[in-house]
């Protein structure tokens, strides 16, 4: 995972931890957040201005326990930005794009700032905290993706920004579809099953409806995994859905962590409904 801790001495970080402490305040923050950006601008450094403010979000949302009020926060912040917020404008009054989408609406740069940090180091055994922080930002993602998607899994009109489903793909596969007795260790098995539960706390009606629906993704960035080498699937399907289930009950007794446990028999709750 790559979520630098360096990224707290930043402008951004102190906004958002700012917010958080006062979630109320909301179009202050779109402000501040707005001034920011719009110094960038001006400077030729907007690019890099919106890379430290994804950043913020994802290190903060990976301190905050799964279940904590500040990733409430922290979702309904970037579902203001995708709705709400006006367009940062140019000097000459036109609206600012980076990378092919409108700043604030498009969130440009997001997925690829969660793309660089989607790398679990699943070939080693890892301490508690990054268990955790992984645990955290799969729950962040989950709530993103639930804001983005209703249960019959079709797309929220201005919210699809927030979806990132094929990460749920990503997860589940890795813990649930490749050859568990590879991980290096228990806190390894907790860290990566502990990620599939949030996943089904968080956005379980909504990963069911895009297996309803038969949601896919291009190419293969949502192959099965090698257990399941020879399915064709390319995302959500009934008969992934239902590996998964079988899948999860059979991981349970794997996990070593008591608050891991709670957490996989809610998951497992949820998705036998």
């Amino acid at each position: 995972m790559d979520i630098s801790p360096g990224i707290t001495e930043c402008e951004e970080h102190n906004i958002l931890s700012s917010y958080l402490a006062d979630p109320d305040k909301t179009d202050a923050t779109l402000e501040r957040l707005t001034t920011c950006a719009t110094s960038s601008l001006s400077k030729g450094e907007l690019e890099t201005q919106l890379r430290r403010l994804w950043n913020s979000f994802l290190y903060l949302s990976s301190q905050q326990p799964h279940s904590s009020k500040q990733q409430d926060s922290l979702v309904k912040l970037l579902q203001v930005l995708t709705t709400n917020s006006s367009t940062l404008k140019d000097t000459n009054g036109r609206g600012v794009e980076v990378d092919g989408s409108k700043v604030w609406r498009g969130l440009p740069l997001f997925g690829q700032q969660a793309r660089e940090c989607w790398n679990f180091p699943s070939d080693k055994e890892v301490d508690t905290k990054t268990r955790d922080v992984w645990i955290n930002v799969n729950a962040f993602v989950a709530r993103l993706t639930a804001a983005a998607i209703n249960e019959h899994g079709g797309e929220r009109q201005g919210y699809s920004p927030l979806d990132y489903s094929l990460y749920g793909i990503w997860s589940l596969r890795s813990a649930l579809e490749e050859k568990r007795e590879n991980l290096p260790g228990k806190t390894t098995v907790d860290a990566s099953v502990g990620a599939v539960a949030v996943w089904i706390v968080y956005a379980g009606p909504t990963l069911r409806g895009l297996s309803e629906s038969n949601k896919t993704y291009s190419g293969k960035v949502a192959k099965p995994g090698s257990k399941f080498k020879d399915q064709e699937w390319r995302g959500y399907t009934k008969d992934r859905w239902q590996s998964w289930k079988e899948e999860l009950a059979q991981a349970k007794s794997l996990v070593q962590d008591d608050g891991i446990q709670n957490l996989v028999q809610q998951a497992l709750e949820i998705i036998k409904q």
